[in-house]
């Protein structure tokens, strides 16, 4: 019967977005973690969400795809795979689950619980896509579709231009491979103990220096880099 019986009124994970289960042993399997089945699965038809979880990635993936096609005529295929992997990615998603509260419902081993599994990005993503494979299953693509119409797109434009998300090494590696090149960074600044280092970067194209950047690792000075140097390209281009 699992955790949500056969209640004729919407849980409060259903009522946030927006569908029904008409299976609710679909709900139970998508908030079941791989460690509460191997501490109390053992002679029991406990099934975790992992098989769901798969489903659910591609699941998302297709109706991201499919919404930026139509919402977005314009753009280049660049620009929409870059716009996917932010809508699709694990950060956003992880936030989706947590907003959503699955935390709240998800069965967790003993061991997982004192770790703070309730609160782990890594799973709270897992358990958003479990829950949109049980959905596909439970109502199909277009049920699907509603709820990422109601729930997950509503604040898309502010996600698409949230800086936290964006790629600038992706899209000037784009920008670079376009015209037959490749960005070099070169860390050209180190300041610092090892626990707080300020680390200064510059991007190369050749010998060309296109940007600079500043930050608490080389990734986030590599990026603060590129983010100047796509910055400036788009200035130029008005």
């Amino acid at each position: 019967m699992g955790i949500f019986g056969k209640k004729k009124y919407p849980t409060p994970i259903e009522e946030k977005i927006g569908y029904r289960f008409k299976d609710r042993t679909l709900l139970t399997r998508a908030l079941t973690h791989v460690s509460y089945v191997n501490q109390y699965g053992s002679g029991k038809r406990i099934q975790s969400n992992e098989r769901l979880e798969f489903l659910g990635d591609a699941v998302l993936g297709l109706v991201m795809a499919e919404h930026l096609i139509k919402e977005f005529p314009g753009s280049a295929e660049g620009e929409l795979t870059e716009m996917r992997r932010i809508l699709v990615g694990g950060d956003f998603i992880a936030m989706k689950g947590e907003k959503l509260g699955l935390g709240d419902y998800l069965l967790l081993s003993n061991g997982e619980q004192i770790t703070g599994g309730k609160s782990k990005p890594s799973i709270m993503a897992d358990t958003y896509e479990a829950l949109l494979g049980a959905i596909y299953l439970d109502g199909g693509i277009k049920a699907v579709r509603e709820v990422l119409k109601k729930y997950h797109l509503k604040d898309r434009d502010k996600q698409l231009k949230n800086e936290e998300y964006i790629n600038y090494k992706g899209e000037l590696l784009e920008y670079c491979q376009a015209r037959g090149k490749r960005p070099v960074y070169r860390v050209v600044y180190e300041e610092g103990p090892d626990h707080d280092k300020i680390f200064g970067v510059k991007v190369y194209i050749g010998e060309e220096e296109l940007g600079y950047g500043e930050g608490t690792s080389k990734k986030n000075a590599e990026q603060e880099a590129a983010k100047a140097t796509m910055t400036s390209l788009r200035k130029s281009k008005t």
